[in-house]
């Protein structure tokens, strides 16, 4: 029913045999199966040989949760328009998300919360 628009899974395409394969000679219907080892990176391994996969990026930017263009704070926060990095590393708290690969952001001053996608730049 409900479809997750980035999904990353398999690819469509069959297993690559060698011309030799054993495995192919004794049963021409084999289908090798892919297992992903990292997300994103899917392998097929037969006795003849190995296939790997990378599934593309994500065309969704990873965004900075320091980053004023990405800010959610509440009309009356005085800090809404701030941009010194240490004022807003005292101000905002980041914590990891609900959904993996995001951060929960939120203001100390107006108590607003929003989400972001992770940034690997941030500690």
């Amino acid at each position: 029913m409900f479809h997750k628009k980035n999904r990353h899974g398999p690819p469509n395409k069959p297993f690559s045999h060698a011309d030799n394969c054993k495995i192919l000679l004794a049963d021409p219907g084999v289908q090798i199966g892919w297992g992903e080892i990292e997300r994103g990176h899917w392998v097929a391994t037969c006795v003849c040989g190995e296939e790997h996969y990378r599934a593309p990026d994500s065309p969704r930017v990873r965004s900075d949760p320091y980053d004023p263009a990405t800010r959610r704070h509440l009309p009356q926060c005085e800090f809404a328009a701030a941009t010194d990095p240490a004022i807003l590393r005292a101000l905002l708290k980041i914590r990891p998300g609900l959904d993996p690969g995001y951060q929960w952001v939120e203001c100390g001053s107006c108590a607003a919360g929003w989400q972001v996608l992770d940034y690997e730049g941030v500690g």
